[in-house]
């Protein structure tokens, strides 16, 4: 095969030999009156058309701007790949360990001074490529005027064998690289369409790999530039040849053959540089795009991101003011329920006998215990609206977050489940709780006097378990605190891929457990009313008692019924 092939090449050889001699006369003739020409008659449209050494020197010239082009390329393309690692090195370590407190170190990166020099750098070297093109048409086209002063057969001779003469001589990564521009394209296209429908889930892989794209196709096109040069280096050197050459000189190398050979090189080099710049363009084009999709998509992502997590740590303050103020309801609640078993175990006769007097002590414990009561009440309902503060600014953040976060993420019923809690049966049970407490404070009011004490000690022993409703309501109510807490940590703590979505509904859960949290204050506001009304019925009854007791001159008299009454009842 490699014998036939060079026995190929020297046919060739001889051939353009053979066609160079034979057309030596006629291209004399043209040399001197330029292509195409008929006759001496139209000397005047010599302006109009390029002889060889025209043509040639307009390559040269064309040639030498690009090397000049080509030197400012590479020194924009090596600052391009250094900038271009140093962003995509800085968010490989940020995204390596991404925190809550990384979304703005990342958010700056993304969209900061250093990803626009980078921009502007790629749009540069855009517009270099776009200028390079331009220089190997001018090249290419010269080089045709050229081979328009050679004979007809000759010119079919050029045009089959110009790219051919100097695939050959191209690298084994040259020719990789004409090849591959197509795909190196495509790979930075799946990138931007990667970003055009990013997602939280696919933002912190995206974004590597579109940063990482840009890194290794800057590189690429740097390549590429240095081969242009290289290219444009052998056509200068090509031109030189016939640069500041008579006419007779350059009839000797057309006889040759070697004129012939260096247009044919220069001509399939001129389509490489061509080939080459417009592949570079392509893939500049492909990362200015990638640019604006990661500056735009992927830095409004991690700032709001960042934002949102400004938010989740303001909210902590009145969640924690919340849980404290729950912590405060609960002691007071204590206090309510040893009061009012206190009452509970009072005997009937004494709830009258102590009642007696200015100093009454019964009066004023059953009022101590109102008072405390409505302690509670008041602690609850600013522990609900601390919370519900909190849940406004974490619910108003989660609405302005753009959808490239929350698509996907809706409250789908488990965001904040209430069987983990336990607290559905109570707030179902609550009414019966306030119905016992208003049928007893109805009971008390339309008492007599002789059954007033036993109906206030009935009633009293029933208070305790309606403070234990009202107890276990308040330890639900920090349960809410404490998860609302856990979910602020969980969303300033560690973010992967696994868990962003889940950290994201972090937000979700701590709007639902305020909302639980004030459903249920609502039902200790209830509750707490029930049983401080039932306290003032029984203060304002005790009180009623004693007064006719004392007015009527029947305290001997009551005594005595009541002392059977509570034989009777309690065995005494």
């Amino acid at each position: 095969m490699s014998v036939l092939f060079t026995l190929f090449c020297s046919v060739n050889a001889i051939q353009l030999n053979i066609y160079a001699c034979a057309c030596a006369p006629c291209i004399i003739q043209r040399l001197h009156r330029g292509p195409s020409q008929p006759s001496s008659s139209t000397n005047n449209g010599d302006n109009k058309h390029t002889s060889i050494i025209r043509s040639m020197k307009q390559c040269h010239s064309a040639a030498k701007q690009t090397v000049e082009l080509c030197t400012s390329t590479l020194s924009t393309g090596n600052n391009l790949v250094s900038c271009g690692n140093e962003i995509n090195q800085s968010l490989i370590g940020a995204a390596s360990d991404i925190s809550a407190e990384s979304f703005a170190v990342i958010a700056d990166l993304i969209g900061g001074d250093k990803t626009k020099e980078a921009r502007d750098l790629a749009i540069t070297m855009k517009g270099q490529s776009t200028q390079c093109i331009s220089l190997s048409i001018q090249m290419v086209d010269s080089l045709e005027k050229s081979v328009e002063a050679l004979p007809d057969v000759v010119v079919n001779y050029v045009e089959e064998k110009a790219r051919r003469s100097v695939t050959g001589e191209l690298t084994a990564e040259e020719r990789g690289l004409a090849m591959g521009i197509d795909k190196d394209e495509e790979e930075l296209t799946l990138c931007i369409d990667a970003i055009e429908h990013l997602k939280l889930l696919t933002a912190i892989e995206a974004g590597t790999r579109s940063f990482e794209a840009i890194q290794t196709k800057s590189r690429l096109c740097h390549r590429i530039f240095g081969i242009i040069k290289k290219y444009a280096a052998d056509i200068l050197s090509i031109t030189e040849a016939v640069h500041d050459r008579d006419a007779s000189t350059v009839v000797s190398k057309v006889k040759d053959g070697s004129i012939v050979r260096s247009i044919l090189k220069a001509i399939g080099l001129s389509k490489y540089i061509k080939q080459f710049a417009e592949g570079c363009k392509r893939l500049m084009d492909k990362i200015v795009e990638l640019f604006k999709g990661t500056a735009g998509k992927l830095s409004t992502l991690w700032g709001a991101l960042s934002h949102a997590k400004d938010v989740m740590v303001r909210s902590l303050t009145d969640v924690g003011n919340a849980r404290s103020l729950c912590d405060e309801a609960g002691r007071k609640a204590e206090k309510l329920k040893s009061m009012t078993t206190s009452l509970r175990n009072m005997e009937a006769l004494k709830l009258v006998n102590k009642s007696h007097g200015n100093g009454s002590t019964t009066h004023r414990s059953v009022d101590d215990a109102a008072g405390t009561a409505r302690e509670v009440d008041d602690g609850i309902s600013d522990a609900a609206l601390k919370m519900k503060h909190a849940a406004k600014m974490v619910g108003d953040e989660y609405r302005g977050l753009p959808s490239i976060i929350t698509d996907g993420i809706t409250d789908d019923g488990e965001v904040a489940d209430t069987s983990v809690v336990g607290v559905g049966a109570k707030i179902r049970d609550i009414d019966n709780d306030i119905r016992e407490l208003e049928t007893a404070s109805k009971a008390i009011e339309e008492s007599n006097v002789i059954h007033a004490a036993m109906s206030i000690h009935r009633e009293m022993s029933n208070v305790p378990r309606h403070v234990d409703t009202c107890q276990d309501m308040i330890e639900r109510c920090t349960a809410f605190a404490d998860q609302s807490k856990s979910s602020i940590d969980s969303f300033l703590g560690k973010w992967t891929l696994e868990t962003a979505v889940t950290n994201v509904k972090e937000m979700c859960r701590l709007v639902s457990f305020a909302k639980l949290m004030e459903d249920l204050a609502d039902q200790i506001h209830r509750l707490i009313r029930a049983i401080t009304t039932l306290l003032r019925v029984m203060s304002a009854k005790i009180g009623t008692v004693a007064d006719q007791v004392q007015s009527s001159g029947l305290n001997s008299v009551v005594s005595s019924g009541l002392n059977s009454i509570v034989g009777k009842v309690f065995g005494k």
